[in-house]
Parts: structure tokens; sequence; C-alpha cells
């Protein structure tokens, strides 16, 4: 451990301050404008970069060998690791394609090109983001998709399918802008940064879960049976909600209530498949199997928010001397 002695100083006529070795803030890539988080622990001040641990680099340079789909996937693995700034060489034209598929799903991302490669360039403040908003708003985006879908099986205007699919596009959004704050963040508590990733990640399987039951459902016209469906799916959806706001608002006992009631509520999707629905095996099939799915990613929701509350009720046990465990007499 490095350390040094400054002498408090005064900055204009109500701050005052301390200078920061030029050497420590290179180590850190941490530049003029750049935010650091200041925390007192105890009688400690500490100072931590706000936008990355440890040191890490936020510009990097990938070659790629020409496929878009695999420029597509690079670009959105860069945004999520947290990069602010990536050259891609490669074929510009694959490149072009490939940011312009998911631009508009990456948010603050732009692209800028030289003679020899493409730079993705980030201007999203992640130290900015509030964490919880984003989670909240995946959470209200899921409860829309659930409606429209719903309000499909009740009226059958395929219009409204067509809006769960839009609905999943602003969820995918605000997922890679999650993962990335997360991953940025982390280090400011590594375990809670594990939990949320479990929420965000799950809430955005749900969605993609009834993204894939409206198209299943756009190319099959159902006749029959609709109601059963919709019936068994609003149970679905008032439980994942249940498991999400359990979540945000550390209530422990709705939570235990989404847990005790996962079997029941597997077993319910279940009974889809003996309500004689001729002709629509495909369709139920389609829709026990994406209902159970999303009964076990809340659950996996509940679990993460009882891992949240466990944290913050824990205290650390102090041992006796001589009490120590494996402590010779």
């Amino acid at each position: 451990m490095s350390s040094i002695y400054r002498r408090v100083i005064r900055i204009g006529e109500k701050s005052i301050g301390i200078t920061l070795p030029r050497r420590w803030l290179d180590m850190l890539s941490v530049g003029i404008g750049d935010v650091v988080e200041i925390s007192l622990v105890g009688k400690v001040i500490v100072v931590k970069p706000v936008t990355q641990a440890g040191g890490e680099t936020n510009e990097v340079s990938i070659s790629l060998s020409g496929a878009i789909d695999e420029a597509t996937r690079v670009i959105i693995a860069s945004y999520i690791e947290g990069y602010d700034n990536v050259e891609i060489i490669g074929q510009k034209d694959s490149i072009r394609r490939a940011f312009s598929n998911v631009e508009n799903k990456l948010p603050g991302s732009l692209m800028l090109e030289s003679d020899g490669s493409v730079l993705i360039k980030v201007a999203t403040s992640e130290s900015n983001v509030d964490l919880n908003e984003v989670i909240n708003s995946m959470a209200n985006i899921l409860n829309s998709m659930f409606n429209k879908f719903i309000d499909y099986l009740g009226t059958g205007k395929e219009d409204s399918l067509k809006e769960v699919l839009e609905l999943d596009d602003q969820m995918d959004k605000l997922y890679f802008l999650a993962l990335r704050t997360i991953k940025k963040l982390s280090f400011r508590d590594p375990k809670r940064a594990i939990d949320d990733t479990i929420v965000v990640k799950n809430l955005e399987h749900a969605a993609d879960a009834l993204d894939r039951l409206s198209n299943a459902f756009m190319r099959v016209q159902a006749t029959q049976c609709k109601r059963e469906i919709g019936e068994k799916l609003r149970d679905v959806w008032t439980y994942i909600m249940k498991a999400v706001y359990a979540y945000l608002d550390n209530n422990i006992n709705n939570a235990l209530k989404v847990l005790l009631d996962r079997e029941r509520m597997l077993n319910s999707m279940l009974e889809l498949a003996n309500m004689g629905c001729t002709g629509l095996s495909g369709l139920l099939t389609a829709s026990i199997h994406e209902g159970q799915l999303i009964v076990a990613l809340a659950a996996d929701i509940a679990e993460a928010a009882f891992s949240r509350h466990v944290r913050s009720i824990a205290k650390p046990t102090r041992l006796v001397a001589g009490e120590e465990l494996g402590g010779e007499e």
C-alpha cells in the first residue's frame, strides 16, 4: 500500500480539499472531469473512481473477420463490459450494418469512422443511472406486455401482439443499460450486483417469453381455449410482478409467498394440457412452456429478494478469546 502526506488547502471561498499524486491517477486512468465517489468509513475517507475499478481500461481495439453476426455480438458485449471507446478493425460495411441493427438498443452509443477502422463511443454516465429506476422501468414494461397479450386473448386484436413485440425492444434497451451499469459499478457492492443481475436478466427473459408467445399466436389464429389460456397467464402475470416488487421494496413477506406458491403455479399451467382444445396442441405446449418458465424466473427473483434481505439484517459475530474455530487448548 502506498501512502503520502498532503496538507488540506482552501479551494475558493467555502470549499477545502487536498491534491492527489498524478502517478496514482494515471495508474487508475482517472483524469480531469472524471467522477469519483468519496465516502466516510469509520474515521477513514475513501476516494474511489466511479466509472471503473482497479484501473481497468475503457479504450480497447478489436479485430473482426467480417461477419455481421460476429460484429453485432462484439458491439453488444463491448457495451455491456463498460468500454467507452471501442476501435473495431474489419470490413466497414459489416460493422456499419451491425451497429445499425443494435444502435437503438444501446443508450448513448454512436459510431465514428476513420480511414482504417470504426470507433464505437458511449457517452452514457453510469454514475447518473439509478439502477432501481431502471429495474422499475423494466417491470413496468413487462407489466404492459402482459396487459397487451391478455388483451389480445380477450379481443383477438392482432395489433396488441405487435405492441408486445415493440415493448420487448424497449426492454432490450433497458436490459443492456442495466448490465453495463452493474458491470461498471459492481465494485461498490459486489453481492448486491449479483442480485441485481439475476433480477435484470430474469425480467428480460420473461419479456422474451411473451415475445415468443406473441409470435406463435400471430402464426396460428387460435379460436379455442383463449379464455382458459388468458386466465392461467393472468395468474402468472400477478405472480412475477409480486416477485419483482418484493425485490424492489425489500418485502420479504411477498418474496416468501412467491416461493411457497411456486409448485402450485407450475402445476396450474400444466392443467392447460387437459382442456381438450383440438388442433391447438402447438399453442398449448408453447403457453405451458413459457408460462412455467416465467414462474421459475419469478421464483429466482424472490430468492434474490431473500438474499438482499438477509444481508440487511445479518450482523457479524465475535468469537470470545479461546473459542476460535480450530483453536487448541
